[in-house]
This record gives C-alpha cells, sequence and structure tokens, in this order.
C-alpha cells in the first residue's frame, strides 16, 4: 500500500533553486519546494502543476492528496486483492490511518492527478532508499520511488496514463533533488510496453511468490532525451 505528502500554500514556499532550462515553462504552472516534507492532508489543496497535451485538448493537473474527499476514490480504484478483506467504511478508515502516519514522516508525498479538472489518478513518491524497493536494487542519492494508481483499468490502453506519468515526470524532474525515477510493474501489465517512450530503462526482474514484476530506472537525462 502507498501514502504521502506537501501542501500547497506553505510547503512550496522555500523554493528549491532555479527551474531546469529544459522543462517547457509555456505548457505547466510550476510550485517550487523540496520534495517529501512532512505536510497535512486535512485541507484543500491547490493545483500545484499543470500541462496541457493539445492533441487531445487534455489538461492533467497535479494538487496534493485530501483525506476528506479522495480517500473514497482511491478505494473504489485499488484492485480487488487490496480490498476484499475489509468493507468499504473499515478500508477507507484504514487508509486515512496510513497516509496521516506517512504525512510526517519526511520520506514520501501523495498526489492526485486530475484530468480537465475530473479525477485520473493518483501518484505516490518515495525517497527509494527509504523504501522497500532499495532491497531490490542499489539506491543512489537522488533516487525516488514514483507509483502510479489510475482510475478504471480500461484507460490504460488510451493515452490517459502516459500523461499522467509524462505530468508527473516533468514535475519531478524540476527539483534539482530528483536525479532519478523508480517504477516497479507487474509483469503482464501493459504499461511495460509505455514507459519506455518516457525514457524508462528495464534494470532487472523480481520474482516473487506472488508475482514477477520488472524494475525500471530514468534519470533526468534520460526523461528529457524521450522528449526531444
Amino acid at each position: 500500500m502507498s501514502a504521502s505528502l506537501i501542501p500547497t500554500n506553505v510547503a512550496f514556499r522555500d523554493l528549491a533553486g532555479p527551474i531546469d532550462d529544459t522543462v517547457k515553462e509555456s505548457h505547466m504552472t510550476i510550485a517550487r519546494k523540496l520534495p517529501c516534507k512532512p505536510v497535512s492532508y486535512d485541507s484543500v489543496q491547490n493545483i500545484v502543476y499543470t500541462k496541457q497535451f493539445a492533441t487531445d485538448q487534455a489538461i492533467i493537473s497535479l494538487r496534493l492528496l485530501n483525506l476528506s474527499t479522495d480517500l473514497p476514490v482511491i478505494y473504489h480504484w485499488l484492485p480487488w486483492e487490496y480490498t476484499r478483506h475489509l468493507k468499504k467504511e473499515a478500508h477507507v478508515t484504514h487508509l486515512q490511518e496510513i497516509y496521516s502516519r506517512i504525512a510526517g514522516s519526511g520520506t514520501a508525498q501523495s498526489f492526485m492527478l486530475l484530468l480537465n479538472n475530473a479525477t485520473l489518478a493518483q501518484a505516490d513518491l518515495y525517497q527509494a532508499a527509504a523504501d522497500d524497493i532499495s532491497l531490490q536494487y542499489t539506491a543512489s542519492q537522488g533516487d525516488y520511488k514514483l507509483q502510479l494508481l489510475i482510475k478504471p483499468e480500461r484507460l490504460l490502453a488510451g493515452p490517459q496514463w502516459s500523461y499522467a506519468l509524462e505530468t508527473m515526470m516533468e514535475f519531478l524532474f524540476s527539483f534539482r533533488e530528483v536525479k532519478r525515477l523508480v517504477m516497479l510493474l507487474d509483469e503482464h501489465e501493459l504499461l511495460n510496453s509505455k514507459i519506455g517512450k518516457r525514457g524508462f530503462i528495464f534494470h532487472k526482474k523480481i520474482t516473487t511468490r506472488q508475482k514477477n514484476s520488472c524494475l525500471y530506472l530514468c534519470s533526468r537525462e534520460q526523461f528529457y532525451q524521450s522528449q526531444a
């Protein structure tokens, strides 16, 4: 299970430095702050980042998680194996406990992505060295694990997931502290064929008793080269 952090009005006041010159500022609005700072998810969150995709007249917006409005939505997006053991009310309460606890950790952040102002996906960001992913490869300073949960799975076949991923990557790589992104996908997922177009490179296969997964890495340079 994933969860995370950063509020717009307070946590983004301290600038993390100038935006990278390769980021297309004409396509987005950027709020600046070091990733993974302790914050609260109790208040209404403002949009911190937007990107427009003219081909499909799509605008992807990014904001922090809001406990009161987003948890019931996330519950309906979770795979059945996560929700089958608890009733909805109990599971939402459990999610609230998880996200509230992580909010003060300083090692993770959680966002909601909107497509033309309608909820599209939820994104979790983790400092790789503080996450279990570090048991699967040698994590370097500046490595962050990215995890996306998108509604319903049929959208994976369309461009929406790619839009969400590209927007999230563009936002994260605008921070100097983020050197490389790490993603772990189930081996069978359609997404494995898509993330290479955003600069991710297959690193290794991970086999457990539950499933087979693929570990991918993408540096800032690889991402920008993929967008050229």
